[in-house]
């Protein structure tokens, strides 16, 4: 593992551990110079942190998780099999934003191996790996809690899939790269990393080897007046009850 990776990780145990004895609150944020800090005192920078660790009075996981996910090992779950314990939450998720939970399935796979202690070398965290500023634009506040991440990530998600127009191969490269990115070469990034990324979760989500072959999931309801309504976005419809119709390749 990587020197920088390596002290993320034993920074987050040596927290951990003065919430063990402490019971404190752990934050996260990154400074200007791209430093990522943990702290157990909210601090009064520019830099708005976000809680990545709430306050707890018994002994938490956290500790053997962070060392797991820091540590050489990784776990195997095949690309078509989703762990019972996340399938409902991403699946509840995606019915409330309108993203195909097969498309989610396959990121969070890339991106944690589903492993909701995971942390990069970037500070990204949790199953979606979401960023910081990412988790604090979507309300995340616990970026390690499996419901809030994949709450955040999902709503970033469609948020992406909405400014691509239904793009699933520039939302994911702008999930990787971010959107400046995909701005400055109006296409996938010619990063390597970002290029095989898209390629690796479009495979998955595939799962028949072609790189590209959009898929719609369409969520139909009546309105009080009788009004048929057929979307792709129940989000754009609090006021109304979805059902979901469909989802395949068109």
């Amino acid at each position: 593992m990587d020197i920088h990776r390596w002290f993320i990780a034993v920074s987050v145990l040596l927290l951990a551990g003065v919430v063990q004895t402490a019971d404190a609150d752990i934050y996260q944020y990154v400074d200007e110079h791209g430093v990522i800090h943990f702290t157990n005192v909210p601090t009064s920078s520019k830099k708005k942190p976000a809680k990545v660790y709430p306050e707890q009075k018994k002994q938490s996981p956290l500790i053997a998780a962070v060392a797991q996910s820091a540590g050489d090992g990784q776990r195997n779950s095949s690309p078509d099999t989703v762990p019972a314990s996340y399938l409902n939450i991403i699946n509840a998720a995606c019915n409330r934003f309108g993203v195909d939970p097969s498309l989610v399935h396959a990121i969070v796979k890339v991106e944690s191996d589903f492993n909701p202690f995971a942390i990069s070398r970037k500070g990204a965290m949790g199953l979606m790996q979401l960023m910081p500023q990412t988790a604090n634009t979507m309300n995340v506040r616990n970026t390690f809690s499996p419901d809030e991440n994949v709450e955040g990530g999902v709503k970033y998600l469609r948020y992406l899939l909405d400014r691509y127009e239904g793009n699933i191969s520039l939302a994911l490269a702008a999930y990787n790269a971010g959107e400046t990115a995909v701005k400055k070469w109006g296409t996938i990034p010619p990063f390597k990393e970002t290029q095989e990324y898209v390629k690796k979760i479009l495979l998955i989500y595939n799962g028949t080897g072609k790189t590209f072959a959009p898929r719609y999931t369409i969520y139909i309801g009546a309105g009080a007046d009788g009004t048929i309504l057929l979307t792709d976005n129940p989000s754009n419809h609090p006021d109304k009850t979805l059902r979901r119709k469909m989802g395949q390749s068109l």
